[in-house]
């Protein structure tokens, strides 16, 4: 358990809050378990977080390497695979600054990942990389975000996105979100407000705040065309859907347009 008081990191309350915000979250676990039963691993992870994906892939006998710039996330993802009796190599690192060694059939970069890349030569680069890594017939999959998502509510609204109680706090918590899209820029900045109320009675307001770029489905086909990567699906849903004017993803399946592979 971990306190509320001054004597805890920012970082790992945040962490902690991040874990009970995506816990519950299951939509997308059964399609990227088909996506690496499909491709047969080994998987590569980008930004993996706390490993709620890694864990769900591992756990089907699949090799899989994680990537995450925090150390507090690294952690909650060892005691993840370790709770669940399965094993996965994580690595620390940035993204763009070069991704682990090996080869593999699926680099995936779920939820918004690939968004926080906002940089276009920093994009090319971290995809041509992702190219050099992946297996002949490999793939990488891009979760996105799909612009009618961000249609509602209106830029400054403070919106009460979740709240209930947190166990590993022991507190109840509200997360509260300001957005403000720029169209013109294509780029989504998010504040988010969590106020925790311990059952001890502290009370204790973290304050993150979070950018990332959105994209259009011709704009994303033409960064991995440059990178030397061909789309071969797009899905508007984790159930494979087709993408709508009305989807909230954009599930981008891309793999070497040359054919080869490593």
């Amino acid at each position: 358990m971990i306190a509320i008081d001054g004597s805890s990191r920012d970082e790992d309350l945040l962490a902690a809050l991040y874990d009970w915000e995506h816990d519950e979250f299951a939509d997308d676990v059964d399609f990227f378990v088909a996506l690496a039963r499909r491709t047969g691993g080994p998987a590569l992870e980008l930004a993996c977080g706390s490993g709620r994906l890694l864990a769900a892939i591992a756990g089907m006998g699949l090799n899989i390497v994680g990537l995450d710039l925090s150390s507090q996330m690294l952690g909650r993802a060892r005691c993840r695979l370790r709770d669940a009796g399965v094993s996965a190599r994580l690595d620390q690192g940035d993204m763009i600054r070069g991704l682990p060694d090996g080869t593999f059939a699926l680099v995936i970069l779920g939820l918004d990942a690939f968004g926080f890349v906002r940089e276009r030569e920093a994009q090319l680069r971290l995809l041509r990389d992702v190219r050099a890594r992946l297996a002949r017939g490999g793939i990488v999959a891009l979760d996105l975000i799909h612009l009618p998502a961000l249609l509602d509510p209106p830029n400054g609204a403070v919106v009460l996105q979740r709240s209930g109680w947190c166990d590993e706090l022991d507190a109840e918590v509200a997360k509260w979100v300001v957005r403000d899209v720029a169209f013109g820029s294509q780029e989504l900045a998010l504040t988010c407000l969590y106020d925790v109320a311990a059952r001890a009675g502290t009370f204790r307001r973290l304050t993150e705040r979070l950018r990332l770029r959105f994209f259009s489905p011709g704009e994303i086909e033409l960064l991995l065309e440059r990178a030397g990567l061909a789309v071969e699906a797009v899905y508007g849903d984790y159930d494979a859907g087709p993408l709508r004017d009305d989807s909230d993803r954009m599930i981008v399946l891309a793999g070497d347009s040359s054919g080869t592979g490593v």
